[in-house]
């Protein structure tokens, strides 16, 4: 509308200037109509009808923007009460998430219209909800508003389809929703390595270990990655080796990867000089019952429970497995005292060997002392 004023003005002024030029007397303009006429100068007439323009044209912006203020405001009052109505939704249902009422949750976020990230942020909340209470069809249809939204609304989306993917049991999927997402936090790396480990992907795992910043979490990982490639490669003895190698120090130290290593093994004796190495930089029970299973030199064996038993005197389990050795080679007497020595020491396991040995030998007088001496012991703890 400027622009056509503009332009006719230019116009208007071009063509009296053009008319002055060819005559410099302009003359007069006579209008008539019926009985009546109108005579007046040029200059006088021009001026008239640029001041009566220009009225018109003031007349129609305020009728414009009379009509534009009625039309917005009926516009804000529908819109205001939508957005109060959406609100009020909102409100009720983001109360009932806290209070984890999942059912109320999704029935006032499904009826939620506002547009933009608000409603990514509140079909997150109904996803969630969705998935609290196993409704599939509604978690699907949050999530797909989700994704309509911005980057980071959908971002997160991806991330929350992970979570649950992962908690039905689905990590191959909970992996290809990762993969969508750029940039990566604590807990997506997170999702994804236990991802990972329910997929028995245990090289990857590994390979991902260092997007875990906590020391004590990418050590859970590591041990929890060590175990699945353990139970993948059972009797691969030379594989399990170049596994086991190349873990950390600290992962190669720990009593519960040694034992399953060595369990692993076809051939358990593999593991002998690793478990002597570990029991002798930190004494473990549970090794020191798996070294005597593994281990086929008696006396060797003998050696190192009799090192161990000078370092751990208060230990019974050393001179248990010391006279089990010694009974196994005839020797009784020797097998007595240190099955005695056990006992003493508070072995319940000694008394119950101590009881088959001397009954397996005739000796009921001493078996009958073992008898009482537990009877007594379970009177004592009653």
């Amino acid at each position: 509308m400027i622009r056509f004023l503009i332009l006719f003005l230019l116009i208007f002024f071009s063509a009296f200037l053009l008319a002055v030029l060819v005559e410099k007397d302009a003359g007069f303009v006579f209008l008539s109509y019926d009985n009546h006429f109108f005579r007046t100068n040029i200059w006088i007439f021009a001026a008239l009808f640029l001041i009566s323009f220009l009225a018109f044209y003031v007349l129609i912006r305020v009728v414009l923007s009379v009509f534009r203020l009625f039309k917005n405001d009926r516009i804000d009052l529908a819109h205001q009460s939508y957005e109060k109505s959406d609100l009020d939704e909102i409100e009720e249902g983001l109360m009932a998430f806290f209070e984890r009422d999942y059912n109320s949750v999704v029935s006032h976020f499904i009826k939620v219209k506002t547009k933009g990230s608000l409603q990514g942020i509140i079909s997150l909340f109904g996803a969630k909800s969705a998935e609290k209470i196993g409704d599939t069809d509604l978690q699907k249809i949050f999530l797909g508003l989700a994704k309509k939204e911005k980057r980071e609304v959908k971002k997160r989306a991806d991330l929350l389809e992970a979570q649950i993917a992962l908690k039905r049991g689905e990590p191959d999927l909970a992996i290809e929703r990762l993969a969508r997402i750029k940039g990566q936090t604590k807990l997506s790396v997170s999702i994804k390595m236990k991802a990972l480990l329910e997929a028995k992907r245990w090289q990857d795992v590994l390979n991902n270990l260092p997007l875990i910043e906590v020391p004590k979490d990418r050590s859970f990982f590591e041990n929890k990655a060590a175990l699945v490639a353990f139970d993948q490669n059972k009797k691969k003895d030379k594989l399990l080796s170049n596994i086991f190698s190349s873990f950390s120090q600290e992962l190669r130290e720990d009593p519960e990867i040694i034992l399953a290593y060595i369990e692993a093994l076809q051939e358990k004796l593999k593991g002998e000089a690793i478990l002597i190495s570990a029991i002798d930089s930190d004494f473990d029970v549970d090794l020191i019952n798996c070294y005597f299973e593994v281990s086929k030199k008696d006396r060797e064996t003998l050696n190192h429970l009799t090192r161990w038993e000078t370092n751990q005197p208060g230990n019974s389990l050393l001179p248990l497995l010391k006279g089990k050795i010694y009974e196994a080679h005839g020797e009784d007497v020797l097998a007595e005292e240190f099955f005695t020595k056990s006992k003493d020491l508070g072995n319940s396991a000694a008394s119950h060997e101590l009881l088959r040995f001397f009954v397996t030998r005739g000796n009921l007088k001493k078996a009958r002392q073992v008898v009482s001496a537990l009877e007594e012991h379970l009177l004592s703890r009653l």
